[in-house]
């Protein structure tokens, strides 16, 4: 009984304290708290409703992320976007230096024809020879350019290097013996007295061929034509064998010169142009060829070069330029 008791008054009291759940038996307004409790259940379910929208929303967001959807958290979409603009601009870009680089080489091609034009320019006018007078055999006889042509035919058959001079010429065979028949004889065969050109040592005629090197070659020194044959067929051996021959460039040709005027089998033939010319043991006269030789096929001298003409080729009146110009004019105007 004391149990059932002590039990209704524990009903009764919290039904009291729970006034908005039941009817207490004292008078209580309770309309208030109704629609306190209706507005927290509706406050409620809209909170419910924005936690399961901002669920979704941290939902959809690692989605997104996991998807790589977002390009912020996506590194290698990044560098893929990077690419494909790159690649879309490369081919205006690689058009436009291709165009760059085109001018520029038009440039350099325009600039070096223009170069060349103007070092022609310089060159300084061929000198037709004198016609031979007399009793005179010369380069400037009415047979001499049948001669040196058939002379000519032996040059075809040199190791001869590819060098252009400084006015832009590229100097030929043709004109390699040019140059040897002005500095040897001033491209004088016979006087006009009817006197053979000779040297001091016995060389004789156009290319100053010793007798013993002329037999060696099977010609006559004194037939004008068979002169001419003799010193093509001379420089043949200079060319293609001894020392000079594994020599290349100017250098080949300055040597050779050298050897033309001093022997081809010379021990001095071994040596560098540039050891050779300031070696006061070889002949001022072998030295000085190999100067004469670049002044008359245009090749270009060096400040210590233009010392050594002045010092041991300029004649009075004459300056180291007139005699360079003088030298390049008279020898290229030869069989012309």
């Amino acid at each position: 009984m004391i149990k059932k008791l002590l039990f209704v008054v524990l009903v009764a009291c919290f039904c009291s304290s729970v006034p908005a759940f039941s009817q207490s038996p004292f008078e209580v307004n309770n309309s208030a708290d109704a629609q306190q409790y209706e507005n927290f259940v509706e406050s409620a379910s809209q909170e419910d409703e924005e936690y399961a929208g901002f669920f979704k929303i941290i939902k959809d967001f690692f989605a997104a992320l996991a998807e790589g959807i977002i390009p912020s958290a996506n590194a290698a979409a990044i560098d893929d976007e990077i690419l494909i603009l790159k690649s879309q601009a490369s081919p205006a870009k690689s058009a436009a230096n291709t165009a760059s680089t085109a001018t520029a080489e038009q440039a350099k091609v325009a600039t070096g024809s223009k170069t060349s034009a103007a070092a022609k320019e310089k060159a300084p006018a061929v000198i037709a020879p004198a016609n031979a007078s007399g009793k005179a055999v010369s380069t400037g006889s009415a047979k001499f350019k049948a001669w040196f042509d058939d002379a000519a035919g032996y040059c075809s058959s040199w190791k001869f290097p590819d060098v252009t001079n400084k006015y832009g010429h590229k100097i030929t065979p043709e004109d390699y013996l040019r140059a040897i028949i002005w500095i040897e004889s001033r491209g004088i065969h016979q006087s006009t007295r009817g006197t053979l050109t000779k040297s001091w040592a016995g060389a004789l005629g156009f290319m100053q061929l010793m007798p013993n090197t002329a037999k060696g070659l099977g010609v006559n020194p004194k037939d004008p034509a068979q002169n001419l044959k003799g010193g093509a067929k001379y420089l043949k051996e200079i060319f293609n064998s001894g020392s000079v021959s594994k020599k290349d460039g100017a250098e080949k040709l300055i040597m050779g010169a050298c050897a033309y005027n001093l022997g081809p089998f010379s021990k001095s033939m071994k040596l560098s142009w540039e050891q050779l010319k300031a070696n006061s043991k070889i002949p001022v006269e072998t030295r000085g060829y190999g100067l004469k030789m670049k002044m008359c096929l245009g090749l270009e001298l060096t400040a210590d070069e233009r010392v050594l003409v002045k010092k041991w080729l300029v004649q009075p009146g004459e300056t180291v330029d007139s005699l360079i110009d003088a030298s390049y004019a008279n020898a290229m105007g030869i069989a012309r």
